[in-house]
């Protein structure tokens, strides 16, 4: 070892007399070709993990720089060939500086403008795929007569209430006075009284009930307003029939709605719909139903309903639908003549718009359910959504409602008197209770219009309608019909549909950048394949490289 350094010693002397071009420029100083350093065995490990660790981070460094350069070759490669507009600005020698940064910008910008329209148009899609538009008319024979509903104001009126308590058994306790004083207790099922209950005085009318056996549906018999008390004369398209005869279509029931107990026409309800309605084949004034009615004795007489009034609320809706707050209203007057104008809309869909999913189409059909069912109403979704979470919040069903078994097939036990404390207590819960229930793909809704008039005129009248009755100030009169011979009908169909939605895309991309699906696919291809061969072809030639320079290196340092 001593003779190798002693030979390389004289070797740099004499190397130190020649010219600079005779000595060869890989020949360095003595202490730059090799330093040895002392290292201790324990160190060892440290040392050699140190080492892969740079040699590691070095290797991820080279394949970054790597990946980098091919992505770069890559697009200047696309930026040559491809045909999108704007491309041609950016291959490698073509633009510089502040102009290139200018193209790139512009490019940004309006890649995003195409991808906020392209977004819009799929929430179109997604959303509102369909739109409702008007058809040709129908006829009038196609769509059901209304169902019509005639409620009184008060659920206990005071005349009625006083004959009760005459012959009732009072309770421990309990008086003649306090007990009239109480009776419109009852009204607080229907949601409309003016004073918040007393629980001493709910305690005490069901008590009341209790010891005489009387049921909560038949004290508001008693004690208000049915179909008898204020129906007086009937006409159907101008001929007299019995107002409460037994007939499918031609005749009054008694029925309850959120104003407690009414009185119906034409009202079948249920919830899956399977008696077909009654259709009309007549138009205008006289091709529908007259009603003549009173209000006496009950005139302006109870405290325990929606408004103290001498009138009657009138509600239409579908034959099939229980009538609810959002049916059509029409006050009645007394000693007035009301013209009741029924407008209804028959609303489709197209069969595009049914063999979309429900979450698209908007509506429901019966076959959405499991198992179907033959005629799908949201009025009964809505009823049934809001009596089950009066059985969940009260623990108890309210006479009011139409009652259904629950989910068990168990029904569900009635609610006493003391129970519409539940009721007060959570009345802006129920109001603002959100259901689940979309319209239905095929409907018929109703809208109204009224015209109101005195009895001024009826002396002077050939109808032999009018000399059915004195008409006293305490009755009134109203006709329900439909004035056209042809109704609305609307039809929803699709707008948005996927060759609307590719035509629309592309429109998007070609506004903003000039690119087709062709386009696309180019750029697909170049960012899998090409991006994908360039960096293999980069690696290749760079292990070549090292390959050719690594037995130089080593001669180098030899």
């Amino acid at each position: 070892m001593k003779y190798s350094l002693s030979i390389i010693e004289q070797f740099q002397s004499h190397s130190s007399h020649l010219p600079n071009k005779m000595v060869p420029s890989s020949i360095h100083p003595g202490p730059a070709v090799f330093q040895p350093r002392p290292v201790r065995v324990s160190q060892l490990p440290n040392y050699r993990n140190r080492s892969r660790n740079r040699s590691n981070f070095g290797r991820a460094v080279g394949t970054v720089q790597l990946a980098w350069q091919a992505v770069r070759d890559t697009f200047y490669d696309f930026a040559s060939m491809s045909k999108i507009h704007g491309m041609y600005y950016l291959q490698r020698q073509t633009t510089r500086g502040f102009v290139r940064l200018l193209w790139v910008c512009i490019i940004v910008a309006f890649f995003v403008f195409g991808t906020v329209l392209i977004y819009l148009l799929w929430q179109k899609f997604v959303d509102s795929p369909t739109r409702m538009t008007i058809a040709s008319e129908m006829k009038i024979v196609q769509v059901p007569f209304p169902g019509i509903t005639l409620c009184h104001p008060q659920s206990v009126v005071d005349y009625k209430a006083e004959r009760f308590v005459e012959r009732i058994k009072l309770p421990l306790g309990a008086t003649k006075a306090s007990v009239l004083k109480s009776l419109p207790s009852l009204g607080y099922f229907t949601e409309h009284q003016w004073t918040f209950p007393r629980p001493q005085n709910l305690r005490m009318i069901d008590q009341v009930l209790q010891l005489n056996n009387y049921t909560i549906e038949r004290a508001i018999d008693e004690l208000g307003m049915i179909c008898e008390d204020f129906i007086l004369v009937c006409y159907w398209a101008g001929k007299k029939f019995p107002c409460f005869a037994k007939h499918a279509f031609l005749g009054w029931i008694g029925s309850t709605s959120h104003y407690g107990a009414c009185c119906s026409f034409n009202y079948h309800p249920s919830v899956r719909g399977s008696k077909e309605p009654f259709v009309v084949n007549t138009y205008g004034m006289h091709g529908g139903l007259s009603v003549i009615g009173t209000g006496y004795p009950q005139a302006s007489d109870g405290k325990s309903g929606a408004l103290y009034s001498e009138g009657f609320m009138l509600m239409i809706h579908h034959p099939h639908d229980f009538a609810v707050e959002a049916s059509p209203l029409t006050l009645l007057r007394l000693r007035k003549e009301t013209f009741v104008n029924v407008l209804p809309t028959d609303s489709r869909c197209s069969e595009q718009v049914l063999a979309l999913p429900q979450s698209q189409r908007d509506c429901i059909v019966g076959s959405d359910f499991n198992p179907p069912i033959a005629n799908y109403r949201q009025p009964a979704c809505t009823l049934e959504c809001l009596r089950n979470e009066v059985h969940r919040k009260c623990g108890c069903h309210p006479f009011h409602l139409p009652q259904q078994p629950n989910q068990l097939g168990q029904r569900i036990r009635n609610c006493t008197v003391y129970d519409s404390m539940c009721f007060v207590e959570n009345y802006y819960m129920f109001k603002r209770l959100k259901c689940n229930c979309l319209p239905s793909c095929s409907d018929v809704t109703y809208k109204t219009t009224s015209i109101v008039s005195d009895f001024s005129a009826y002396n002077h009248s050939i109808n032999p309608f009018y000399k059915e009755t004195n008409l006293t100030d305490f009755e009134f009169i109203f006709h329900i019909f439909m004035s056209n011979q042809v109704v609305a009908a609307n039809r929803r169909i699709v707008v948005v549909s996927w060759i609307s939605l590719l035509s629309n895309l592309g429109g998007a991309f070609s506004l903003c950048l000039g690119i087709s699906v062709l386009s696309l696919f180019e750029v697909l291809f170049f960012a899998v394949f090409r991006l994908r061969k360039m960096y293999h072809k980069l690696k290749h030639r760079q292990e070549q490289q090292i390959k050719l320079v690594a037995p130089f290196a080593r001669l180098q340092k030899f």
